[in-house]
């Protein structure tokens, strides 16, 4: 009657469904097990359809106060206690209605049924439902090496964006939160930033493929990205570091770098996954982990050398016998190569020491990583005018129309001459051409 305006005009009609099943009306009782300090008791809403649950109304009486036949409230205030119960069962009733017309009455769990008959805000429930942080947890589960540790630590920035990423829900997740996330991270390049919204956004895709939640936050969302400059150590700076007086640690980070470039611009998960099985008459042979392609390197004098200083037993090279995860020693290396340069000098041109008696060193480059020495060799091969095509082969990438590249068969002869070039031209035995 006067409450059909709040719930529509087929409120009547729908709430006679109700009343048809036995089951499904709800009720109103006062809960007489437990008495408060004033001799009170909660009224509750019964709920229908079979279930356990009690809803409360946020009123307490005396037993004298309710009638349990009439179910309604007989003290004083009696009518506007009435008019306020019957509000609240007409709203649950409503609720209930709307959660069988939309199939999710059968499907929810009694502790999600209880949480969205209590908070009619809810368009889903997230009792029971898997959270961000948890979803996140269970993506870097199917992660491995650099991948699952980029996932971490994009867990990390999303942890300190929200404070627990196990509170929050997808339903939580819209536009408004992801460019607060965005805008979290202020003192990262567009690129970091844009790796870290691609994960979130994998997180997201996953929740939706699992049926976890219809909301996708990020269909009107257009990750930003900017041209990434090829990282290169520029050929005299390289030459300079070769050079240096290094300690043993230092020596073995410029070494591994070396190596990386003559080997061709060699991955580091793939250089550490080599076994002394994959060397053999003058050549290392593997397939490549990211792309499962198969690679054969012709093993030069120079990479010979550093292989034979580090080699190892269960691994080609020692220093990844010593690692439990290549991540763990990429992390070292690139730290270390990081710090090295020249020693640092005082007024006096004495060598600069730290108090544990190490050099101080001024890095030659303190942005570089280990996969500078792939974009390096693609760099110095392309200045030796070597074809862009022989560069693309011997990186892996695709080179000229996918159809015809299935009919191209590359020479490996091709790619040892121009690797042979490269480190002739490192080495000063070669001018760069013109």
């Amino acid at each position: 009657m006067v409450y059909y305006g709040i719930f529509g005009r087929n409120f009547q009609q729908r709430l006679s469904k109700l009343k048809a099943n036995s089951m499904a009306k709800s009720n109103l009782r006062l809960d007489t097990r437990r008495a408060l300090k004033d001799g009170t008791y909660p009224v509750q809403i019964c709920v229908g359809y079979g279930t356990n649950i009690y809803l409360a109304t946020g009123i307490f009486l005396k037993p004298d106060e309710w009638d349990a036949t009439a179910k309604q409230c007989i003290g004083k205030g009696a009518r506007k206690i009435n008019n306020v119960l019957q509000l609240l069962l007409m709203q649950v009733n409503n609720r209930i209605l709307e959660l069988r017309e939309k199939g999710m009455w059968q499907k929810l769990t009694p502790p999600q049924l209880r949480q969205m008959l209590a908070n009619m805000e809810l368009d889903a429930p997230t009792v029971g439902v898997p959270t961000l942080g948890a979803m996140f947890k269970k993506v870097i589960d199917t992660k491995t090496g650099g991948t699952k540790m980029l996932f971490e630590q994009t867990l990390k920035k999303v942890n300190l964006y929200c404070g627990d990423a196990d509170t929050v829900h997808f339903n939580d997740i819209n536009k408004t939160w992801i460019i607060g996330f965005q805008n979290s991270m202020p003192r990262l390049c567009v690129n970091s930033r844009a790796m870290h919204l691609r994960n979130l956004r994998n997180v997201v895709n996953f929740a939706v493929d699992e049926g976890i939640t219809q909301s996708y936050a990020f269909r009107n969302f257009h990750i930003p990205t900017e041209e990434t400059a090829m990282r290169v150590l520029p050929i005299d700076k390289l030459r300079l570091m070769m050079g240096l007086q290094l300690s043993k640690v230092d020596s073995e980070y410029r070494d591994m770098f070396l190596l990386i470039i003559y080997l061709v611009g060699i991955n580091m998960k793939d250089l550490a996954n080599l076994t002394p099985a994959d060397y053999f008459d003058g050549r290392i042979e593997y397939r490549r982990a990211k792309t499962g392609k198969l690679y054969s390197i012709k093993v030069e004098p120079e990479a010979a050398a550093i292989i034979e200083r580090y080699k190892g037993k269960k691994h080609l090279l020692s220093p990844f016998d010593r690692y439990k995860s290549h991540t763990n020693y990429l992390t070292h290396l690139n730290e270390g190569l990081r710090k090295i340069g020249p020693i640092e000098v005082d007024a006096n041109g004495k060598p600069k020491y730290t108090k544990n008696h190490l050099p101080i060193m001024k890095p030659i480059e303190k942005e570089i990583t280990s996969y500078w020495g792939r974009y390096s060799w693609a760099t110095y091969a392309a200045d030796l005018d070597i074809p862009k095509d022989t560069i693309s082969e011997a990186l892996g990438h695709v080179h000229g129309s996918k159809i015809t590249g299935v009919y191209i068969k590359f020479s490996r002869d091709k790619i040892d001459e121009a690797n042979r070039k490269v480190i002739d031209y490192i080495l000063g035995k070669a001018n760069r051409p013109g």
